[in-house]
């Protein structure tokens, strides 16, 4: 269905795409696999006729084409959905799903027909729960990804390429979301699939294709590989130190707890919970979605409303109503939303590190004025300890990987020198080379003794980080499983409720 041979993109300083192929079946779906620069995006961008590519020829349905604009590409039957949606939210499903080709006159569209249509296409499709009458604003935003793919599936395609199509989504909308495409490739489109989520490629996708560093590198069965093979053809090592190398025993542990919480209640959500956190250890907090491990995080940081029970610092009993609370105290939040709420994305990588420190940045006592040389030392000191990658400390935040946008984050905290660290999904959205950064800098931070918890739905990676595993069921603690005991198998039983075996 579709060949891109010896793609070749320059731009200013950066060979993007360096000989690329991907050669795409006819009613299969297709993973394009990658880290973060490897050139995915670049390729799908000159296949949607955003780029011009420099050198190499496009064929689909064995003819060559070229595109100048994204419209030459819609018109050939190639549509992209990109992570961030294009739907306009103060119009209706139908409306956006019809937008720019409404049925109709030219002077009256025939509203009637456009909702008929609408229906028709997400009945198709098996998504009975979206009314296409209904607002996309009064939609949640795994709806709303729902729709954009329906919308592009309102045309008639001959490929059409997800970019990170489950990161907003639920487990259930992602196997539903499967179902859908399941159906697609059973007319004969090809679906390129893009995703940093390897378990994914591997349980729905027929075939890969693999870049690093703008080359084509590997095209594989995806039913004949292992994820660690992907993974090492994607960084072009072995694995073997991916995850954490070094543990903490409760026996190595200091005898104090530097945080011990006692039946902390967060309204309904999360209810009677204690444990202690020791320094020097990582602590994982896992359950299915709205079991509570989230809301019990960002708890610890002021922003969650009707929080009950006790919190001792150091064996001092504390009160943490706002952030600024949380900060005096010492702990610090990662967020899983870090471009709404922990990031300043206009702003500078220096002044998004900086931000929480300015007062010890002051020129004088008195003086409202910040000494801009010390400021720009302590920001370059702290991104070369995280291992930032950007092309200076002024670059804006916005232009930074997914990986180094949140080392920024923990770069500002550290700065701040807090030694309880409180991260829920830290690698959510960003390729495994990141990952393993991630994993190394939270291995470095708790040898220095801070004291770090690690909230997330991935079972391998608080598997393969974390001293001891916190398991939440509906709202409450109901297991403790220490890093030798932990397995996938064991944390699936408790997750959904289950007893483990070991309990009988």
């Amino acid at each position: 269905m579709l060949e891109m041979r010896g793609i070749t993109k320059r731009f200013p300083g950066v060979l993007a795409l360096d000989r690329a192929e991907l050669s795409v079946n006819g009613g299969e779906i297709h993973s394009v696999i990658g880290q973060n620069g490897a050139g995915k995006s670049t390729m799908m961008k000159i296949l949607a006729g955003m780029y011009a590519a420099d050198e190499g020829t496009i064929a689909l349905d064995g003819k060559v084409v070229s595109f100048r604009h994204p419209r030459e590409a819609l018109q050939k039957g190639i549509v992209t959905v990109y992570q961030e949606l294009s739907l306009l939210t103060n119009l209706t499903v139908a409306e956006n799903m019809f937008l720019g080709r409404e049925p109709g006159g030219r002077i009256v569209m025939d509203n009637r027909a456009m909702l008929r249509k609408s229906r028709e296409i997400l009945d198709r499709l098996g998504i009975e729960d979206i009314d296409a009458a209904e607002r996309v604003i009064d939609l949640p935003l795994a709806r709303r990804q729902l729709v954009e793919i329906a919308k592009a599936l309102s045309r008639d395609l001959k490929v059409i390429v997800l970019d990170e199509p489950t990161a907003a989504l639920t487990n259930d909308d992602t196997e539903h979301l499967f179902r859908i495409l399941n159906r697609v490739r059973e007319t004969g489109t090809s679906v390129i699939f893009i995703t940093h989520r390897l378990r994914e490629v591997l349980a729905h996708c027929d075939r890969g294709t693999v870049l690093r560093n703008g080359r084509t590198v590997a095209a594989v069965d995806v039913r004949k590989v292992t994820e660690k093979e992907l993974i090492e053809a994607m960084i072009g090592e072995a694995v073997e130190l991916f995850y954490r190398s070094g543990w903490s025993p409760r026996a190595e542990r200091s005898s104090e707890p530097v945080v011990e919480v006692r039946d902390l209640t967060v309204g309904s959500r999360v209810r009677g919970v204690s444990f202690e956190l020791y320094a020097g250890e990582i602590v994982g907090m896992t359950g299915l979605l709205g079991a509570g491990q989230n809301e019990l995080a960002r708890s610890f940081f002021g922003i969650e409303p009707d929080v009950a029970g006790a919190v001792f610092r150091k064996g001092e009993r504390i009160t943490i109503r706002s952030p600024e609370d949380a900060i005096e105290h010492g702990i610090c939040l990662l967020t899983e939303n870090r471009k709404e709420e922990g990031l300043i994305l206009a702003m500078s990588l220096k002044e998004n590190i900086t931000l929480p420190s300015l007062r010890s940045f002051r020129a004088g006592r008195y003086l409202p004025l910040l000494n801009a040389r010390r400021e720009r030392e302590a920001a370059a000191r702290l991104i070369d300890k995280v291992g930032i990658t950007a092309r200076s400390a002024s670059a804006k935040m916005s232009t930074l990987s997914g990986g180094n946008q949140q080392k920024a984050i923990v770069a500002r905290w550290l700065l701040r020198n807090l030694d309880v660290l409180l991260f829920i999904e830290p690698t959510r959205g960003i390729d495994v080379g990141a990952k393993a950064e991630i994993y190394r800098m939270l291995g470095e931070l708790a040898a220095e003794g801070k004291a770090i918890m690690v909230v997330s739905t991935d079972h391998n990676e608080v598997i393969g980080i974390c001293d001891r595993i916190f398991v939440m069921f509906k709202g409450r603690l109901t297991k403790v499983v220490p890093h030798a005991e932990a397995s996938e198998e064991l944390l699936l039983a408790e997750i959904q409720g289950w007893r483990s075996h070991a309990e009988g």
